[in-house]
C-alpha cells in the first residue's frame, strides 16, 4: 500500500501533496476573508455612524448622518469640545469639501492651516441621498501637526459625532454627541 496516497470513491486517488495544496488554498482564502475586515469598528449615536479601519499608518473612515448639511467627527482626550481635533465635511453640487479644525475655545474653532498646521484629511468620496450625507476619508494616525489628535491603539479618548442642517461650516451643530472611545484593531 502506498503510504502517501489517499483514496476517495468519488475523486479517485489523491496524493498527500495534492491534499496539502487544497488545504493550503482553503487556509489562504480564510486569511484573505479576515484581512478585509481586520480592525474595522463601527460606532453609532443619534443616527450618526462612524466606521473606521486601521490600514498601515492611517485611519480609513466613513461618516454618515441624517442630514443634507455638514457632518463632523472629532477627537479629544477629555469630554469637551474645547481642545478637540474636529473634522467637518459637506457636499455642495455633488462636490465634497472638508475642513480640519482645532477648537481653541467655546465657539472658537480655528482651521489648522490658520493655526500653524495643515489639513490632513484625504477625501475618498461622498454622497447626499434621501436626506443622508455620507463621506469616506482617511487621516494619519499621527500627522505631526500640533493641532491634530495623535491616535494610538488602546488609547482612551472621546469621540465627538455631530451634524448640522446647513452646509456652512460656521453654522452650529443641530446634534452633537460625545462618546467614550478606545481605538481598536481586531
Amino acid at each position: 500500500m502506498d503510504y502517501y496516497k489517499y483514496h476517495d470513491r468519488d475523486r479517485g486517488d489523491l496524493t498527500m501533496q495534492n491534499l496539502l495544496k487544497q488545504f493550503g488554498i482553503v487556509i489562504l482564502l480564510c486569511v484573505m476573508a479576515n484581512t478585509k475586515t481586520q480592525g474595522q469598528e463601527k460606532i453609532t449615536a443619534s443616527g450618526i455612524t462612524f466606521t473606521y479601519q486601521i490600514i498601515e499608518e492611517r485611519l480609513k473612515c466613513s461618516l454618515e448622518a441624517p442630514t443634507n448639511g455638514w457632518i463632523g467627527v472629532g477627537f479629544n482626550t477629555k469630554n469637551a469640545i474645547v481642545g478637540s481635533d474636529l473634522l467637518l465635511f459637506n457636499i455642495i453640487d455633488q462636490q465634497v469639501s472638508s475642513t480640519d479644525l482645532y477648537v481653541k475655545g467655546v465657539g472658537n474653532p480655528v482651521r489648522d492651516i490658520k493655526n500653524g498646521g495643515r489639513n490632513s484629511i484625504v477625501i475618498k468620496e461622498g454622497k447626499e441621498r434621501q436626506g443622508y450625507t455620507k463621506v469616506h476619508f482617511s487621516i494619519p494616525l499621527i500627522s505631526g501637526d500640533p493641532n491634530d489628535f495623535e491616535h494610538s491603539l488602546g488609547q482612551k479618548a472621546w469621540l465627538i459625532l455631530a451634524y448640522s442642517t446647513d452646509d456652512d461650516f460656521e453654522h452650529h451643530s443641530r446634534v452633537r454627541r460625545h462618546i467614550p472611545f478606545t481605538l481598536k484593531s481586531k
